[in-house]
């Protein structure tokens, strides 16, 4: 199960992400989240991923689809609060990390 939740403060666009982000549950990033940041042209994403439990390569591979996305609109993207043995599995995608 996977749950997406998105707050928006001006320019800048909250994503709380829990459960699994896996291949079952990308859709959320593909189908929702990435057609919202094209057309609102959101300036900066940040998403905490507190609650998140577990990332496989199709949820990294829709988090730097989202990551590609506010490159093309000029923005920036952050991942905050995720646990050390996510964090790990993200090395090599170059993604802004903050605890």
């Amino acid at each position: 199960m996977f749950y997406l939740n998105l707050k928006r403060q001006g320019d800048v666009l909250y994503a709380h992400l829990e459960g699994n982000l896996c291949r079952k549950t990308v859709h959320h990033i593909e189908y929702y989240l990435i057609p919202y940041l094209e057309k609102n042209k959101i300036k900066s994403l940040c998403c905490d991923c507190t609650k998140l439990r577990k990332l496989d390569l199709d949820g990294k591979y829709a988090l730097l689809s989202a990551k590609i996305e506010m490159k093309k609109n000029g923005g920036n993207f952050l991942l905050c609060n995720m646990k050390k043995t996510l964090k790990e599995g993200l090395i090599g995608f170059h993604f802004k990390i903050m605890n």
